[in-house]
């Protein structure tokens, strides 16, 4: 089966489909050992496209989900639901509940900064502690824009967009926001798993700062945040 890169981890994976196929592919590997393996089982798959779901689709979605748990279990990363961007070398994340703006206000970040800034994935990266530090990496599921790239950057600050008249931004707690941190990972009912979580966010967010980001649709909102960074 093939292998690919994902989060600095082997992966063996075997797609079923070709458009699966399509979407992994620029994480192909050559590398011939895996740290671990995935697979969609038909089974699921038939089980779920009987809903009217499409198949490939449903085999990312399996995959994607397998991937973010054994991250999760052996590898000190989580899925991160976000629009993370990279400038000047650092990683900033922005989460928001869907239809808020996450990847509105990360295009703003591009049209102000340029070429300072690489989108990392505009809907699921994945934060991953490596070597005692927290990076946020690309990942093949970028959301129906399309956008993001096989690249990593160290953590440097997470944003929680909340749509606003004014634009300002303050750093807040993990314990604050708890709520809307949790709906930004794939919650799971086994206590292990969210153990897991629970540590992990104790690490990132004692290890990089944690904004509420209040916006309006604007220049001013992505102003707002980089000069919330550099105080």
């Amino acid at each position: 089966m093939p292998i690919y890169r994902i989060a600095d981890l082997n992966i063996e994976i075997n797609p079923k489909y070709e458009k699966t196929r399509k979407i992994l592919a620029n994480y192909i590997t050559d590398e011939n050992t895996a740290d671990f393996c995935v697979e969609a089982k038909q089974s699921e798959i038939d089980r779920l496209t009987a809903n009217g779901d499409i198949d490939y689709m449903v085999e990312n979605s399996i995959i994607n989900t397998l991937v973010c748990g054994k991250i999760l279990d052996s590898y000190d990363g989580l899925f991160f639901h976000s629009s993370a961007l990279m400038l000047d070398g650092g990683a900033y994340v922005f989460s928001a509940p869907s239809g808020t703006g996450k990847s509105t206000h990360t295009a703003l970040w591009r049209k102000l900064f340029g070429d300072r800034v690489t989108m990392i994935n505009d809907d699921k990266p994945i934060i991953r502690k490596k070597d005692g530090v927290f990076y946020v990496y690309g990942t093949p599921w970028m959301g129906k824009s399309n956008i993001g790239a096989n690249i990593s950057a160290p953590l440097k600050a997470v944003f929680l967009l909340e749509r606003d008249s004014k634009n300002y931004a303050e750093k807040v707690s993990a314990g604050r926001v708890f709520a809307k941190l949790l709906e930004a990972t794939l919650i799971s009912r086994k206590q292990d798993k969210m153990l897991k979580i629970l540590e992990l966010y104790d690490e990132i967010f004692s290890a990089v700062d944690l904004f509420s980001l209040h916006c309006t649709v604007s220049d001013e909102a992505v102003i707002a945040a980089y000069n919330a960074l550099r105080k």
